[in-house]
């Protein structure tokens, strides 16, 4: 009895593994197959877009950085030629003062 259950049981979890066996290529497999497809194409889609936005807003910033790293640049030129052309000035002035007083002593 135990030996023809033993079989009987070995006989049904083979037909059961084949049955499956079969099952993962039917057509149900194929639809589940096409589904996960499709959401792991969406999936890669939704991550390509989020990388290229990401890659727009970074080369905005950077764009953005660099015009105001070239406008403080500039300013800090302009401050300098300003800063020399009244030392310029100064001296000039210092000059003349010196020239004035040797004229009247």
């Amino acid at each position: 009895m135990k030996k023809k259950l033993a079989i009987l049981l070995a006989v049904t979890v083979m037909s059961m593994t084949s049955v499956y066996a079969a099952e993962t290529q039917g057509p149900v497999s194929r639809w589940l197959d096409n589904v996960t497809n499709s959401v792991s194409k969406k999936e890669q889609s939704v991550n390509k877009k989020s990388q290229t936005e990401q890659q727009k807003i970074a080369a905005k910033k950077k764009a953005q950085q660099q015009k105001l790293a070239q406008k403080q640049a500039k300013a800090k030129q302009k401050q300098l030629e300003r800063e020399k052309k009244a030392k310029e000035r100064k001296a000039k002035v210092q000059a003349k003062k010196k020239q004035l007083k040797e004229l009247f002593q």
